[in-house]
């Protein structure tokens, strides 16, 4: 942190606070909360976003007069997302038991919002956007506040159906227009348009091509660089590359984060943040609730060698228990050594394929099968997988009747 001027130092203390805050805010820990944010906005006065989400945690902790002051001021600060505000559930409390003075925020914000849309080129396409985002948030947000194993499976379904067809619309929405700049639809509007792409895991290719389209606006006022990270580190780990930014974490079983997904050079991970205008790993950590150090450039490496040794151990393991006939445990060892990020290369990929579907033509297991497609589908993904090899490959003749193998043959052509 030595390389950040004093100024720059009060201001990871401000955000550091919020970042500590909104833990606590999606902990529910409202009273622990509140005392953070206010230490906060002693060093610095809230953003439009910031001063939203105090007056949403006021309004959970039932404080009627701090929540519709950091409302006013997120409005005055520049808040735009009128339709989010009225339905917005973390204002449940002042909007059921204070009408008069929500109906005073609720004309401010629409008449805000009112005079922001003159500004746009294509206030239409945001005002369709933003909808699919708050259906978007609503229901996860339903999900989060949902115990119930049974609730938990009926809202996932829902959350599947909707994500497949918010994805079949923002795909028409960017043939038609490419990404959508700043200055068409608004930030909350490119925020919204990202979300709905970032939650189309199902779609990794068309993840690759609205992070296309998203590249031609580098450089430019009319991209969220945090967005662009975000979507570019989703897509590499998708792909089961290593990460540049550190935007994507581990989860644990019990809902919780514990680190940040394999990094690239990790050393120099906030050099490339900063160069976005982010904030260190550090402070973003906080976010999630585990502390993180920086690496030393020794220590990166020595990381980054250890998966690669990790990989290469488990791929050799494969291979004797292949010829000692122990297929269950190539399939292990294989399926081990594809979840290290950054581990296994198309090559290794192709190779991986070849042997397991040599291991099916031996046993007719349809795992076997099933795991030499995926790897097969991988290297897909990557543009890494050229049709001459697959077909002029004796091991995967095999597959020629199976629907996977024929979807493949034909994205090939």
């Amino acid at each position: 942190m030595n390389c950040f001027t004093s100024k720059s130092q009060t201001n990871y203390t401000y955000e550091k606070l919020i970042a500590e805050a909104s833990l606590l805010h999606l902990q529910k820990d409202y009273k622990n909360a509140v005392p953070k944010l206010e230490k906060a906005f002693l060093i610095e006065n809230p953003d439009a976003l910031n001063a939203y989400k105090a007056a949403g945690i006021y309004s959970l902790d039932e404080n009627k007069t701090k929540a519709f002051q950091y409302l006013d001021l997120s409005l005055d600060k520049g808040w735009t997302e009128a339709d989010q505000l009225l339905i917005d559930p973390y204002f449940d409390f002042i909007r059921t038991n204070y009408s008069q003075e929500w109906k005073a925020i609720e004309n401010k914000a629409c008449l805000k919002e009112q005079h922001y849309v003159e500004t746009l080129k294509l206030p239409e396409l945001r005002k369709k956007i933003n909808s699919m985002g708050i259906e978007d948030q609503k229901i996860r947000y339903s999900k989060i506040q949902t115990s119930d194993p049974e609730q938990l499976n009926l809202i996932q379904q829902k959350i599947n159906e909707l994500d497949f067809k918010n994805l079949s619309t923002a795909k028409e929405i960017l043939k038609s227009n490419g990404w959508p700049k700043i200055s068409e639809i608004g930030k909350d509007g490119a925020h919204n348009f990202w979300l709905i792409v970032q939650h189309a895991d199902q779609d990794i290719l068309f993840q690759k091509s609205a992070l296309y389209e998203m590249e031609k606006l580098k450089g430019t006022n009319e991209l969220d660089m945090e967005n662009y990270a975000f979507l570019y580190d989703r897509v590499q780990c998708n792909l089961n590359y290593k990460q540049l930014y550190g935007t994507q974490v581990n989860w644990t079983q019990n809902g919780k984060a514990s680190s940040f997904r394999g990094i690239v050079n990790e050393h120099e991970v906030d050099k490339r943040r900063m160069a976005l205008k982010l904030l260190p790993l550090a402070i973003y950590a906080l976010n999630y609730g585990f502390e993180y150090t920086l690496p030393t450039a020794v220590e990166a490496l020595k990381r980054a060698e250890n998966d690669t040794e990790n990989t290469f151990n488990l791929i050799n393991e494969a291979k004797n228990y292949y010829q000692t006939k122990e297929f269950k445990k190539v399939y292990d060892n294989y399926n081990n050594a594809s979840m290290i990020l950054g581990g296994m290369t198309s090559a290794q990929n192709f190779e991986a394929a070849t042997l397991f579907a040599n291991i099916y033509n031996q046993t007719t297991e349809e795992q076997y099968r099933s795991i030499s497609l995926d790897f097969l589908g991988l290297n897909y993904l990557r543009g890494d997988l050229i049709k001459k090899d697959l077909l002029s490959n004796k091991e995967f003749r095999s597959f020629y009747s199976e629907k996977r193998w024929k979807d493949l043959i034909e994205s090939l052509q």
